[in-house]
């Protein structure tokens, strides 16, 4: 069998090994070494939107932003960590590297022309 891999285009990288990849299929590629998903580019959009909307950090645990049932962002004040959950994929993120990996949407989307889809409700919820 063999696989053809699809050429893809490094929209952003940081010194974490962090990279957001433009695949030649049109999707977007978030790539933490280890683990990678890939989204399309309006939900790369809004993903890049919820992470926006919680810059200023959280203020109680709970649902702190969302743009549905499946993609949303939550404090877990207990371990400190911010989950951002977007369909059926988890990403957990400790204050500090939320902020990184919004630099690096920030990048990516620079390069895409594509500027960050804000929540359809307020983005805050706390």
């Amino acid at each position: 069998m063999t696989y053809r891999l699809a050429p893809y285009k490094i929209l952003a990288r940081n010194g974490r090994n962090w990279h957001i990849l433009h695949l030649g299929d049109g999707r977007v590629q978030l790539d933490f070494g280890p683990f990678a998903v890939a989204f399309g580019r309006e939900a790369f959009q809004l993903l890049h939107g919820l992470a926006e909307a919680v810059l200023k950090g959280p203020t109680t645990a709970g649902c702190i932003a969302h743009a549905g049932v499946e993609r949303s962002i939550w404090f877990d004040a207990q371990h400190g960590a911010l989950l951002l959950t977007f369909d059926g994929t988890i990403l957990r993120f400790l204050p500090h590297e939320l902020l990184a990996f919004t630099a690096l949407c920030r990048e990516a989307a620079a390069k895409l022309c594509a500027s960050a889809s804000p929540p359809a409700s307020d983005g805050r919820l706390n």
